[in-house]
């Protein structure tokens, strides 16, 4: 198994390749790059203009060869391969045991480009996705995400491998929120007990579930880049989710990785649910 590192030619391009090396030497995986020339509309283009196919079926050789020798300096494995990005990318990830992919710029088009590939994948639920808005080059503390759901159970048993791995410390967020906000407790009676009540029996449900003690901290927040504020906050290089894609109807990700996988500033690692690491 490897991890797989989806990129193109864009400003993203480096963070990716920097952080698939970090992470194929401290979590003892090879990476692989991988690179998708859309090649359907101008497959379309040739079937309706047939005198059009030679010449763009040279443009298309010569635009895999340069883009396989960029690849090849930056000294990983490295593929280039034709088709619908999403759909091939979605194949290869697969055969890995993590896809890596970069957030570019900021402007419509290309954040409509990224998140499309990106949410593609958390919707399938198959494989961890690494979603990385600057290069992740060394990790000393990790944060999860915590709510009482088997998704959330996942994500922190996967960031306890990569903590062993990685030399990092990790620790599991959890916000309470009131009636109506984005962390609502339903396994407490928020209504009947005091807010340090409320946080404290929180924190003690979880650390039940976790089976650990002293790794969890509960916060007052309503609303979810609270959680992000929360982890930069405490300093976390990696911030980690839980998936619940196939599991839910309404949300399929929940919210959290809805709202957090557009607009984290720190590197996302979006586990799910059936993940073993």
């Amino acid at each position: 198994m490897r991890l797989l590192a989806a990129v193109d030619l864009g400003e993203g391009l480096e963070s990716v390749v920097e952080s698939a090396r970090f992470l194929q030497e401290g979590l003892g995986i090879p990476a692989e790059l991988i690179h998708v020339v859309p090649t359907p509309y101008f497959e379309a283009l040739g079937r309706r203009f047939p005198h059009l196919r030679p010449g763009l079926e040279e443009t298309l050789r010569r635009v895999e060869k340069e883009v396989q020798k960029t690849l090849a300096d930056t000294g990983l494995r490295a593929r280039v391969l034709r088709g619908f990005p999403a759909q091939v990318v979605a194949g290869e990830a697969l055969r890995s045991r993590l896809v890596l992919l970069g957030q570019r710029g900021t402007d419509g088009l290309e954040v409509l480009a990224w998140g499309g590939l990106a949410r593609y994948l958390l919707h399938r639920g198959e494989v961890p996705v690494l979603l990385l808005p600057r290069a992740l080059r060394g990790v000393r503390r990790i944060a999860v995400g915590l709510d009482d759901s088997p998704a959330s159970l996942s994500a922190f048993r996967v960031a306890e491998a990569w903590g062993r791995a990685l030399g990092a410390e990790v620790f599991g967020l959890h916000l309470v929120s009131g009636q109506g906000g984005c962390c609502f407790p339903t396994y407490l009676d928020p209504e009947t007990l005091g807010l340090a009540d409320v946080l404290a029996q929180a924190k003690a449900h979880l650390e039940s579930l976790l089976k650990a003690t002293g790794v969890v901290e509960v916060s007052k927040g309503e609303e979810e880049l609270d959680l992000l504020r929360l982890a930069k906050v405490r300093e976390a290089d990696l911030l980690v989710l839980g998936s619940k894609a196939k599991s839910t109807w309404r949300h399929r990700l929940g919210r959290m990785v809805e709202v957090l996988s557009h607009r984290s500033s720190l590197p996302l690692l979006v586990v799910p649910e059936a993940t073993v690491w």
